[in-house]
């Protein structure tokens, strides 16, 4: 099971062994048979097709993992950029170890990277958050925890959300936090934007944004952000939903909070428990 990056702009930007892999697999599980499909005819490749999508039920994985037990080679592509980050393939990937079926990585283009890389905000430690919730008081909540990360932040937006995305993040970081926001990395109308969250909701907000984008948030200042500070239990709760282990959730809670480190890991250690508990649930 090979998970195959492909270009999220640029067709250059794909991989000698990308290429390679795909012309040697026997099926390509694609999110978009239609994108992929048109992937494959510019590099000269012709395979069979399974869609696997975020709709996609559990049917499909067993599908496909029987073609992998049945000596199929198969690669995972995702629209753009590398399978699984902030795409499907979850279910499958985990389907695949649970069956004993080798999983392989061939890593390429990701809009995560190349944006944290532009931003030039440090890429020692950053915290990737994927998109935020659809309704505004809840995206508000979710904007002012991550506002008081001790890193960069790095997000994914819809075009039809990024100016109220950044309105919002505005009243929040204030006119010296930076943003820089990135619009169609490696396309033909590439766009950085650099500066407070207002004046760069201001660039796009007299037009009609276009596109795909991905928001890099700056540091907080001093990890001292309010949001933690003020209801640590919430922001515990948020950073187990986003994946960060028992240890990652105390640091933050000791440097942001000011919280000792037992009573810290105590909430970390609830937080990924009740996180475990509605995962299981279903």
């Amino acid at each position: 099971m090979y998970l195959v990056a492909t270009p999220i702009g640029n067709l250059e930007d794909i991989t000698r062994r990308a290429v390679r892999i795909l012309g040697e697999v026997d099926v390509v599980a694609a999110e978009d048979t239609r994108r992929t499909r048109k992937l494959l005819a510019a590099l000269g490749i012709s395979k069979p097709l399974e869609s696997l999508h975020a709709d996609s039920g559990a049917r499909k994985v067993e599908r496909i993992v029987e073609l992998l037990r049945g000596g199929k080679d198969v690669a995972l592509t995702s629209d753009a950029g590398t399978p699984l980050i902030a795409d499907p393939g979850a279910d499958l990937v985990q389907a695949c170890n649970e069956a004993g079926i080798a999983v392989v990585a061939v890593p390429g283009p990701s809009a995560v990277a190349a944006a944290i890389a532009v931003a030039g905000f440090g890429g020692d430690r950053f915290l990737f958050a994927g998109y935020p919730p659809r309704k505004a008081g809840e995206r508000r909540q979710f904007l002012e925890r991550i506002a008081a990360m001790p890193y960069p932040v790095v997000l994914f937006e819809v075009p039809h959300r990024v100016v109220q995305t950044l309105q919002q993040l505005s009243s929040i970081l204030g006119c010296e936090r930076q943003v820089v926001v990135c619009r169609e990395l490696t396309k033909l109308h590439e766009e950085v934007v650099r500066g407070a969250a207002v004046q760069v909701a201001a660039a796009f907000e007299h037009r009609e944004p276009k596109g795909e984008f991905t928001i890099v948030i700056a540091a907080g200042r001093q990890a001292s952000g309010p949001p933690v500070a003020g209801d640590p239990r919430a922001a515990a709760a948020l950073m187990a939903q986003m994946g960060l282990s028992s240890r990652q959730i105390t640091d933050v809670l000791v440097a942001a909070a000011g919280l000792g480190r037992n009573e810290a890991y105590r909430l970390a250690l609830q937080a990924r428990e009740s996180k475990d508990e509605v995962s299981g649930s279903g």
